[in-house]
């Protein structure tokens, strides 16, 4: 990457002084801690783990988002020749840097930087959605993501193409429960669907007794589609997105 790369703009901002700080609530357990007799090796390895998950933490995203948006060139050249647009896009990648860093899982990091990859092709006027989407990320297991890729596929060609406009029925027809891998305990999927619903991405639906029994049914929301088109990646016009 050359010197004025953008990404390397952003990394020079991650390193400096003031992003080298532990969150508060860290510090201040750490400082009680450390007046115990004793407790000074703890402290140092828990300082020294926790700086160096969020360094790591913060090279897979911006690496997630650089090999993304390697297919999206004319988008990049934008970036480089639009001042206003460079300003907002340093503010969304510290964004999602800071989002990342305290996570634990791997693919949850990924997703973050696959939506920052995604957010930077779109329109300025898209970057709050971009910033959602980031949050949203960070709350996602990969169970939860299977629940709601399972939605996506297998109702939102329907839902879009009648401008998400179903009646109750139709909106009935189209459920087919996931089998979600390590969900055995009964409710265990419904409980992931609610999850999802109190996120805003999907929505429950009245069950028809005829086509459904007892069982709870759930529809896909916009914002769930959005999600999950983020999290395929940014895509140049001449290509297919890859599911995540």
């Amino acid at each position: 990457m050359g010197i004025d790369n953008p990404f390397d703009q952003v990394e020079a901002l991650i390193a400096s002084d003031e992003r080298q700080q532990l969150p508060e609530p860290v510090e201040a357990f750490l400082k009680a801690v450390a007046k115990v007799p004793g407790a000074g090796p703890l402290v140092a390895v828990v300082r020294y783990e926790s700086e160096k998950q969020r360094v790591e933490n913060s090279e897979l995203m911006l690496r997630t988002a650089w090999e993304e948006l390697k297919r999206v060139s004319a988008s990049l050249k934008e970036f480089q020749e639009n001042a206003a647009r460079r300003d907002e896009m340093r503010r969304l990648v510290l964004d999602a840097t800071r989002k990342a860093e305290d996570l634990r899982d791997r693919k949850r990091v990924e997703r973050v930087g696959k939506i920052l990859a995604h957010a930077i092709t779109l329109p300025m006027s898209d970057f709050d959605k971009g910033e959602e989407m980031m949050r949203v990320a960070r709350d996602l297991s990969d169970q939860d993501v299977l629940a709601l890729r399972h939605l996506y596929d297998s109702q939102f060609s329907v839902l879009s193409a009648n401008g998400w406009r179903l009646d109750l029925h139709q909106r009935q027809s189209l459920w087919r429960r996931p089998e979600i891998p390590g969900t055995v305990l009964p409710g265990e999927g419904d409980s992931i669907f609610y999850k999802l619903q109190g996120l805003g991405l999907v929505e429950s639906v009245e069950a028809a007794p005829a086509l459904h029994g007892d069982e709870r049914i759930f529809a896909l929301l916009p914002k769930g589609a959005d999600f999950v088109r983020y999290i395929q990646g940014a895509v140049s016009p001449d290509s297919t997105a890859n599911p995540a």
